[in-house]
């Protein structure tokens, strides 16, 4: 009889100064009916080879007469942009949604994410949208998206690409002295489970309550009085993916 192959079961290198392969780091576009930050709907750029970030900072000259000649810089304001290169595909959804957007003079919210879940997200105007097709070579494009405001970094954020399986059970009801009691469905195979809770059900911030492979509750200590929002933020597994959100009024 075959042996059952399960991936869990493999031991994980913990070795925390691991490299990453760039093939590793793919770039995501939100996209669809119903998209919004809260729950984007993400589309991979097809054919995509490179996608670099970069951050500057405008140079302020601080220096005077007291300072001995040398130099002093300060930082002005801080920009970011990815330009992503890949190769041209036809009828690539990814593909389409950007240019659609350079043209139309649409803002793009993007992530950029690696496959242990580190990403930067954020706003972003298209500024170039050009291709290369020589007759020897395939045919390429370059899209430079130029930041609107700071980038956002993450950690264990959902693979966009896993299947469709997440929480949408999740309910909370109060306690008392600041607590929330949470249900779920069963969480497996899990790379990592974070609680994130939200005053006013937009912003979410990641929580340091501890959930687990395996478990369907959670208490949730040290909440502000008042109405609170959760949703989970599954990396990997069959529940991988944001759940839906939960709310309910904390009591002192």
């Amino acid at each position: 009889m075959a042996l059952a192959i399960n991936p869990d079961y493999y031991p994980q290198n913990t070795n925390a100064s691991q490299s990453m392969a760039g093939k590793n780091l793919l770039l995501y576009i939100a996209y669809g009916e119903g998209a919004t930050v809260e729950s984007p709907i993400w589309n991979l750029v097809g054919g995509q080879r490179n996608s670099p970030l970069s951050m500057s900072a405008d140079e302020i000259d601080a220096s005077d007469k007291s300072s001995g000649g040398w130099g002093e810089t300060l930082q002005g304001t801080k920009t970011w942009s990815i330009e992503q290169e890949c190769v041209y595909k036809v009828n690539d959804n990814g593909f389409d949604i950007m240019r659609y957007a350079f043209l139309n003079d649409i803002p793009v919210y993007l992530m950029r994410r690696d496959k242990n879940g580190n990403a930067v997200k954020g706003f972003a105007n298209i500024t170039e949208f050009s291709d290369d097709n020589p007759h020897d070579d395939v045919a390429t494009a370059t899209v430079t998206f130029s930041g609107i405001g700071a980038p956002e970094f993450s950690t264990n954020e959902p693979d966009p690409g896993a299947a469709d399986g997440a929480i949408d059970d999740l309910a909370a009801t109060a306690g008392t002295g600041g607590q929330a009691n949470l249900t779920f469905t069963k969480i497996n195979g899990a790379a990592a489970i974070v609680l994130q809770t939200s005053t006013n059900g937009i912003d979410f911030a990641d929580d340091d309550t501890v959930i687990s492979n395996g478990a369907t509750t959670a208490t949730v200590t040290g909440l502000d009085t008042g109405v609170t929002y959760f949703r989970l933020k599954v990396n990997g597994g069959a529940q991988n993916g944001y759940s839906n959100v939960a709310v309910c009024t904390v009591t002192a």
